[in-house]
C-alpha cells in the first residue's frame, strides 16, 4: 500500500510541524556511543511518510492550535511505530522496507530486534518528561492492544477459514488502533471535549482499517517497486488476509466502506483546511 502524493495538501498544511517532528525524533535517537552510530543513523534516515504523526497534527489543528507537545507526542508515536516495523520485518523475514534493505537483512534478526527495543526505550523515556498522565495512558493502552493484535494474527497463522469479523478484529488491534490513538491524542492535547476526542478516535480507527485492508491487498496485487517493501510475505508466512480469505473485488469494496465511514465522521466538522486535509489523507489510503 502506498499513499500517493505525500507532499499534497494534507502534508503541505503541516509541513513545518512535520519537520519539527522529524527533528525531535533525531534528537531522541542520539546515542553517546559512536560505535552504535550506524544503527541509529539507519532509523534517522528512514522516517517514512509520517502518517500517524500527520493524523495527530491535523487533528490537533482541527480542534485548536498545534503546540510543542503535539510535536513531541507525534515524534514519540512515530518512534514507537518504527520499532514495531523493525520487529515485524523480523517476524515476516522481510528484506525491503521503504525501498531500502531492512535492518534484519543488513545485520541479522537479533540486532534488528535490539534496535527496535532501543527505540521503544527512548520513546517511553521521552513520555516521562511531558508529565501528561492522560497522554501516557492512551499510548500505553494502545501499545498493549497492538501487541494483542499481533499475537492474534500469529494465533490464526495458517487458518484461511478465519471469518471476516476475526480478520477485522485483528487489523483493528494491530494497526487501526494506532491511527485512532493518534487522532485522539491530537484532540486531547488541543483541549477538545470528550465527545470530539471520541469522534476523532473513531475517525482514526476507520481510516486505519481502510489503510490495513489496502496494505493487505497491495501485498498480493502490487510489486515491490510500487510499495517499497517486500511483497507476497503474508501468503508466504501463512497470514490470512481479506484478499486471500475472500476475493479482490470484495476487498476493494471494504476499503471504500471504511474510507466512507471515516469521511462521514469528519463531515461533522467545519470545512477548515485541516478537515479538508484529513479527507484527502483518507482518500489516499488506497
Amino acid at each position: 500500500m502506498t499513499v500517493q502524493n505525500s507532499t499534497a495538501v494534507y502534508s503541505a498544511l503541516i509541513e513545518s510541524e512535520l519537520k519539527e517532528t522529524r527533528n525531535f525524533m533525531t534528537q531522541q535517537l542520539q546515542c553517546s556511543d559512536e560505535r552504535l552510530a550506524e544503527f541509529t543513523d539507519y532509523i534517522k534516515k528512514r522516517q517514512g511518510k509520517m502518517l500517524r504523526a500527520s493524523v495527530l497534527l491535523l487533528c490537533g489543528k482541527l480542534t485548536g492550535r498545534i503546540t510543542k507537545l503535539h510535536i513531541s507526542i507525534a515524534g514519540t508515536v512515530e518512534m514507537i511505530h518504527s520499532a514495531t516495523l523493525l520487529h515485524d520485518d523480523v517476524i515476516d523475514n522481510s528484506t525491503i522496507r521503504r525501498f531500502q534493505p531492512t535492518a534484519n537483512r543488513l545485520w541479522g534478526a537479533n540486532q534488528a530486534v535490539l534496535l527496535g527495543d532501543f527505540i521503544l526505550s527512548r520513546a517511553f523515556a521521552a513520555l516521562l518528561l511531558f508529565g501528561r498522565n492522560d497522554v501516557n495512558k492512551i499510548i500505553g493502552d494502545t501499545a498493549g492492544i497492538i501487541c494483542q493484535g499481533e499475537m492474534l494474527q500469529n494465533k490464526y497463522r495458517g487458518n484461511f477459514n478465519i471469518s471476516v469479523e476475526d480478520y477485522l478484529d485483528i487489523i483493528a488491534k494491530k494497526t487501526a488502533v494506532f491511527f485512532a490513538a493518534s487522532a485522539q491524542l491530537g484532540a486531547v492535547i488541543s483541549g477538545a471535549d470528550q465527545q470530539t476526542s471520541k469522534n476523532l478516535y473513531d475517525f482514526g480507527l476507520n481510516l486505519g482499517i481502510a489503510f490495513q485492508i489496502a496494505d493487505d491487498l497491495a501485498d498480493v496485487a502490487a510489486n515491490e517497486n510500487q510499495t517499497g517493501k517486500t511483497t507476497g510475505r503474508d501468503l508466504e508466512n501463512k497470514i490470512p488476509t481479506l484478499p486471500t480469505i475472500k476475493n479482490t473485488d470484495f476487498t476493494k469494496e471494504q476499503i471504500v466502506r471504511y474510507q466512507q465511514k471515516a469521511l462521514n465522521i469528519i463531515a461533522c466538522f467545519n470545512e477548515s483546511p485541516a478537515a479538508k486535509a484529513l479527507k484527502e489523507l483518507t482518500m489516499q489510503t488506497a
